[in-house]
Parts: structure tokens; sequence; C-alpha cells
């Protein structure tokens, strides 16, 4: 049952809520991303991403239609929302002139995905009472089920397997730096449920809890960028916040602990070790378990008695004082000889961070003491190249593993550069890169005007959803967060909630134009869902050997075309082959393979110059796809051409013409 609040603004009448719908949509969607995305994979964005849609679509018509009370967000908050919105009909428009239109759709519907979220957290924060202090604490509650199903994995093999091939912690979200970024907004979430003096004892040694599962989690993904960023959130919410003492007491009591598991962890070969078998893994797994209670058992018990001896004795004002600056002085000596020691050694970070040879890192906890970008470097530098080819509007959303196809100088390929806004620079170009700004900027403004109107625990609130949200925003510089729904989706719908945060300003009854608003939104929800699911529906078709039926649903289909050529030119319709692997190439012209695929028939139908010709483009834009391959198909169809064959192949042996 819908319960109805009342919602009072400054200078407003009371609005009339009903709060339960959207704030079950929310949590509905944000649980299902957290669990069920399966890491970046298309399939699960489609029924995640289109309840996501739905749902926003649906509380935004019901609000339209006046069946729930409708509010006015404010000025940043539809400026959020309607920037990652833009952005998205931005990445779909770079399917007209994008290196791969079937990956800029498939961009566009992820980004149209998030925008959903967004909306429905702008939504949510107009029907919410005391909107920030339920915020955070439902977010917390979900993170804190998050990291709890992590380390659970890391107890019974059986819910996670994986583990034993690669050790480094990942389960739910199924990459270790995305569930390193959970833990990293879970660090204010947990401060400030453990640091206010005025709750109850319980509350306040669950928020110790949860910064010790996130401690524990954290180390466990081995992310250098987590902890760097994890430090840097839990030290501007101990500058933000007022009650630093309890902040730090939190820090030493949960982040000390969770520390001490870890050391004890790497012991374990079946909790921190590669290539363990399951024997291992099981034996391990409860050794851990077990010191994981009993450390989680201590955390809450100390938390609840420090709590109670606060109560009993409250820390006299000149001590506190004397607390805090002693911490801020022990805060500035470390930060000072961090900077120190920077510069001393800068030329050396610098060598190691951008060399090449260096790059590859192992996924042992020894990759804490590395200092290599670990390949970001080169990505970077090839996303910046693209940029600079086309500045306007990109090479298209989602296009960058061809640009690294064509631009690297090693075997490995990457899907994105790990560098959000540098992505959105390099493929949607100025105009996506200021969308994306646009949306930052309305976030914080709409970060900061929320917590000039709040005081007490819900400005309290404020801060720590504000810092989360500037950490997620800070990680997405260096790492690929635009392909995880499990981040982004959830990410998104809080900062879009934090924006909308403040008084807010009914409307007038629903009037014709806002029923045909209403209307519009319920058509453009059906709209995007058949957007998300045509691609998908496509992938179904291929798999079952439907190739016209496939390109019936993504006519930007690469691999449809490709498909349907290979059975036409197994049926001897040779014409009608050559017709669709040549359309596959306009397709992509850019696209290594594309073009083999039109080598490879060249070349089995003994037209060697047409076959040469477009072997070399494959391996102009992949020199290490199959083309590259050592006397393989681009090397044969040389000799037929030129009669040059490499002195390197096995015995200098000609081969037979087929």
């Amino acid at each position: 049952m819908l319960a109805s609040v009342p919602v009072r603004a400054a200078g407003e009448r009371s609005l009339p809520v009903r709060a339960g719908a959207p704030f079950a949509a929310a949590a509905a969607v944000s649980f299902c991303a957290l669990f069920f995305s399966g890491g970046a994979a298309d399939a699960p964005l489609v029924w995640i991403g289109g309840a996501a849609v739905v749902a926003a679509a649906l509380t935004a018509a019901a609000m339209l239609a006046g069946v729930l009370p409708a509010a006015a967000p404010g000025g940043p908050a539809a400026a959020y929302a309607g920037c990652l919105l833009g952005l998205a009909v931005w990445a779909g428009t770079s399917t007209v002139w994008s290196i791969s239109p079937d990956r800029s759709w498939a961009f566009a519907n992820r980004t149209l995905v998030y925008a959903a979220f967004a909306l429905l957290g702008v939504l949510l924060a107009v029907s919410l009472p005391r909107g920030p202090a339920a915020l955070a604490a439902a977010a917390a509650l979900l993170l804190g089920l998050v990291l709890g199903w992590a380390l659970l994995a890391k107890c019974l093999p059986a819910l996670y397997p994986d583990y034993g091939r690669v050790a480094r912690l990942r389960s739910p979200v199924a990459y270790w730096n995305e569930l390193a970024l959970l833990c990293d907004v879970a660090t204010p979430l947990a401060l400030w449920l453990a640091a206010a003096r005025g709750r109850p004892p319980g509350r306040r040694a669950a928020g110790a809890l949860l910064l010790f599962a996130a401690t524990v989690t954290l180390l466990l993904t081995y992310s250098r960028f987590g902890v760097a960023l994890a430090l840097v959130a839990a030290a501007a919410w101990v500058a933000i916040d007022g009650e630093r003492v309890e902040s730090l007491a939190t820090l030493a009591l949960g982040g000390g602990a969770g520390a001490a598991v870890f050391g004890i962890a790497l012991a374990l070969r079946g909790i921190t070790h590669d290539g363990q078998p399951r024997s291992v893994r099981g034996h391990d797994g409860w050794i851990f378990a077990l010191v994981l209670l009993a450390a989680g058992a201590a955390v809450f018990a100390a938390a609840v008695a420090l709590a109670r001896f606060e109560r009993r004795r409250p820390l006299e004002a000149a001590r506190r004082r004397r607390i805090e600056r002693v911490a801020a002085a022990v805060a500035l000596a470390f930060a000072l000889a961090g900077l120190a020691t920077s510069i001393v050694f800068a030329g050396r970070i610098w060598s190691e961070f951008t060399n090449p040879v260096a790059s590859q890192i192992s996924e042992s906890p020894g990759r804490f003491r590395e200092l290599s970008s670990s390949n970001r470097w080169r990505w970077w530098s090839e996303e910046w190249r693209a940029f600079v080819a086309h500045p306007g509007g990109g090479t298209g959303a989602g296009t960058f593993e061809l640009t690294d196809e064509r631009l690297r100088r090693s075997p490995l390929v990457t899907t994105e550069p790990h560098n959000t806004p540098l992505q959105f620079l390099g493929e949607t170009g100025i105009v996506g890169l200021l969308l994306y700004l646009g949306a930052i900027a309305a976030a914080a403004l709409g970060g900061v005007r929320a917590w000039r109107r709040t005081t007490g625990p819900e400005r309290a609130a404020v801060a720590a959803l504000a810092v989360g949200s500037a950490t997620f925003f800070a990680h997405t510089a260096v790492d690929t967060d635009w392909s995880y729904v499990a981040t982004c989706g959830p990410l998104l719908l809080l900062t879009g909630a934090l924006a909308a945060s403040g008084p807010v300003r009914p409307l007038a009854a629903a009037a014709p134009r806002r029923l045909l608003l209403a209307a519009g939104a319920a058509v453009g929800a059906v709209a995007a869902v058949y957007s998300l699911a045509a691609p998908w529906l496509a992938q179904r078709e291929l798999a079952a050997g439907h190739w016209q039926r496939a390109h019936s649903y993504d006519p930007l289909s690469t691999a449809a075309l490709t498909d349907w050529a290979a059975a036409e030119e197994g049926a001897g319709r040779l014409a009608r082959a050559a017709s669709l692997y040549r359309r596959a190439v306009s397709l992509e012209p850019q696209s290594s393979d594309t073009w083999y695929a039109l080598g490879a028939f060249y070349f089995d139908h003994a037209a060697s110059r047409q076959a040469y010709d477009a072997l070399s483009k494959a391996w102009t834009y992949d020199r290490f796809g199959p083309a590259g391959e050592a006397c393989g198909l681009l090397d044969r169809a040389r000799h037929r051409v030129l009669g040059v064959w490499p002195a390197s192949c096995p015995g200098g042996r000609r081969p037979r013409s087929p």
C-alpha cells in the first residue's frame, strides 16, 4: 500500500507524496544490476535496462498524468538527466558516420539505460520524504549485501568456481576494479552510519561493520587505484563531517581489522593465489570464513561498546580539537612525504607508468608495488590520436576496439581505452565530452544546493552521497566503468537523486498537454525497449542460423551479413555472396574482420588480385589479426600476384595453388 506523506519545503505548501512505488522500482532495478548484470555482457542489459527504462517512463507518466503527485526537480537535476539523455541520442546519431555502426548502436543503448537510471533517481528524489537519509541508508544496505556476497563466494568455492583460475575478488559484478569502486562508494556511507553520535549503538556498529567488509573486499580485489580512491574518500568525509573523532575511530577500528584479515588471507593459498584446486580453496575458505566471522563480531562488539562509552562520557570539546589537530598533522605529514617522494622519483615513476614493456603486471597482491599503467597509457594515446583525426564527431560511439586494432603494437586488444571522458572525446567528439562533463557539473551543482538547503542528519547524508558520487566520476577516468551496469546504473541513479534533493515545487493538476507528454513517455519507453532488444534478438537468430532474420532485426550487424554470405557461398550463389561481403565492408570499412572475410572469399575463388588487395586492407587495420599470420592467406595471395614467398615459412617451400 502506498503511503501518502507530506513534504514541506521552505516557503512552499506541503506536497503529498506516494513514495512507495518509485522507491521500490529504484531498489529493484539497482539490486538486479548489482547481482545479475553478468559483468559487461549485453544480454542482461536488455532486461535490466528495459526494466529501468520502463520504471522511469511509468513513473514520469504517472506524475504527468496526475496519478502520482508531480513536482519540479529543479534546474541542476533536469540538466543532469537531460545531458545523459542527450549523450545517448548523440551516441545513436554517431551511427551515421561511425566506423562501426553496430557498435555505436550498442553503446547508445547502454547510455540510454544509464540515462533511465539517472532519470529514475531524479523522480525518486522528488517523491521521497527525508530523501538523502533514506537514499543513503538504502545504498548502504545494498552495498552491504554486495560485499557480503563477495566475501561469501571466497568462503564457499561452489558459489563462484572461477576463483580457482584467478583469485582476485570480483563476484558478483565480474570485474575486480568495479567491485573496488563499490567498496570506495561504501566507505563514506559506512562512516556516515558509524560517526553520528545521536544514532543507536547498533546502527553505528553496523557502519563500522560495513567499513570492515569494504576494507577486506577492497584489498582482495588488488585494485591499486581503488585503494587510493578509498583513502581519498575517507579523508574527504573526515574533512567535511563534523564528527571527525568518531570517523577516525571507525576508520581505525573497521579499517584496521579489515587490513589484519587481509594479512591473514595472504597466508591462505586458496584465498589469494591463482590456480588452486577446489580442495585447497574449500579448506582455506572455511578458515577464512572463521577469521571473517571472528573479526566481524569483534568489530561490531567494539563499536557498540565505544558508542555506549561515548554516551556515558562525552569527549570534551578541547580534547576533541586536540585529537583533530594531531590527526590533521599526521595526514599532512604523510601527504607531504608522498609528494616529496613523487618529486624525487618522478622520472622513474613516469618511465614505469608509460613503459609498454612493463605494462603487463601480475594479478597477485604484489601488484600493489607496481607503478605501471597496465597498458592504459598506450590506450589513452591511441584514443587521443583518434580524437585529433576526428575532433568533431569522433570515430563513432563504442568503436575504440577498431582504433586499438589499427594502432596497437602488440597482440593485446581491448574494447575501451579505460578512461570514460577520453573515450567520449575520441568516439563522440567534443560534443559528446561536453555532454558528459555537463552531466557531472549539473550533478555537482545539485549536490552543492542540497548541501546548503539541508541541516543536521540530512546534511551528513548529502555529504556521504556526494563523496560517493565524486568517487564514482573520478574512477571513470581510469577504467571501463561505462561497460558495467552494475556500477553505472545504481551510482548514476544515486547521483540523480542527490542532484534533485531539496525543496520541491508542486505542479498544477494534470492538463491535456501533460497528458500528451505522459503518453509520449510511454511511447518512448516502447521504442527504447525495442532498441535494446533488437540487437539481442539478432544475436539469437544468428546463433540459430537464421541470417536473414538476424539482419532484419539488426541491419547494422556485419556478423549477420558475413554469416549470410558464407551460407550463400556454400549454396553456390557466388554473386549474391560477393554482394553481401561487400555490404559488410561498406558498413565497417576500417574493420580488419570484414576485409579479411572478403579477401578469403576472393582467395577461395581464384580472384587473386582482389584477394591480395582485400587481405592487405585487413592487415592494415590489424597487423596482429588473421591477416598477419605468417604464411597465411595474405602471404599466399601475395605469392600468387607478385611471386614473392617469405623465406621464413616452413622449409621455404611454396604452397600448392588450390
